[in-house]
């Protein structure tokens, strides 16, 4: 019989060449941090348009042999789903450091460079290792907002919350700083992680949080949380006249919105009312009061903006949503 071979040296040079393609990775992600941060808060406008190319040749970096000069970008990318993630959260973040500060036309911008990318990736993997990834309360929600399918999930709060068995001490003096802020070697996203610790139906840790909080950031949270349930159904409650026409016409039905207007209405309505009752319901009581002026300002994305084809998929959304029509 014929003997195997075996190289014990084998996987150990393979253990040594993903931990060098790891560090090269998070090597170009801290000078993209660095430099694109830089510019951002400079020419956000600027920063926003070169953003794709940011992207590309930063990734197409972290690929390269360096000795042989061979880019594997979009053979590992098609292997493994997408790019590792340390680039795209760099960038990501860059501008969610500024976000809160711009006002909503550049917001907007922000928002459609991202796009950009994250529409040409595949959304599970976008959820994984794209928005996963993202620290802004204000920034994530909004994309979630126009891109309901790109909303990463809540496990990445669940999870810390269950490492450390429901003991809020522990977590404040491993997870929290002194100025109220996640660190950020132990969170992805510090929306997600501030989301699901307020929940009282993942953790009872809310008021005791509340109490360490960065007042600011909590802010932003709450924004974010309060964006994200009620855009939508605020959104619908005032379109514009044409928006009407052109869901009509989708609808081959001159009539359709004013003859469903009461329907839709009440239907609006009740959502809104649950949806702050549900809140409430989740959330300690010391922020009811910041829910209800967040409500009233309405200050999130217009959750159309993005919207392609929006005429037939409002209509789609209004006969099952809103009038509960069968498919």
């Amino acid at each position: 019989m014929e003997e195997k071979s075996t190289n014990p040296n084998n996987s150990h040079r393979l253990f040594e060449e993903l931990k060098k393609s790891l560090m090269k990775h998070h090597l170009i992600s801290e000078d993209v941090s660095e430099k694109f941060s830089q510019l951002i808060w400079e020419n956000p406008e600027k920063a926003l348009k070169g953003l794709i190319e940011w992207y590309n040749n930063s990734l197409n970096k972290a690929y390269t042999d360096s000795n042989t000069g061979e880019n594997y970008r979009y053979f590992v990318e098609s292997i493994a789903g997408g790019p590792h993630e340390a680039i795209p959260s760099a960038l990501y973040n860059c501008i969610g450091e500024i976000y809160p500060f711009l006002d909503r036309d550049i917001k907007n911008k922000s928002l459609g460079s991202i796009l950009s990318i994250l529409d040409f990736e595949n959304s599970e993997n976008v959820q994984i290792s794209h928005t996963y990834n993202i620290r802004e309360p204000l920034l994530l929600a909004d994309i979630s907002i126009v891109r309901p399918i790109y909303w990463p999930g809540m496990d990445e709060g669940a999870n810390l919350i269950k490492k450390y068995n429901n003991l809020f001490c522990d977590f404040k003096n491993e997870v929290i700083d002194d100025n109220g802020f996640f660190n950020k070697r132990a969170v992805h996203s510090d929306f997600i992680v501030a989301y699901s610790i307020l929940r009282n139906d993942f953790c009872n840790w809310g008021k005791d949080y509340l109490k360490v909080v960065n007042p600011t950031f909590l802010e932003r949270v709450l924004q974010g949380i309060v964006g994200m349930r009620f855009a939508f159904d605020f959104r619908l409650k005032n379109l514009s006249d044409e928006e009407k026409k052109g869901i009509n016409y989708k609808a081959e039905d001159l009539n359709f919105c004013s003859k469903n207007e009461k329907k839709i209405n009440e239907t609006i309505e009740n959502n809104i009312l649950e949806g702050k009752n549900r809140l409430k319901q989740l959330l300690p009581i010391q922020v009811h009061n910041s829910i209800n002026e967040k409500i009233n300002k309405k200050e999130w994305v217009d959750p159309f903006l993005f919207l392609e084809h929006k005429d037939y998929i409002l209509k789609r959304i209004i006969e099952k949503s809103y009038l509960n029509l069968e498919e």
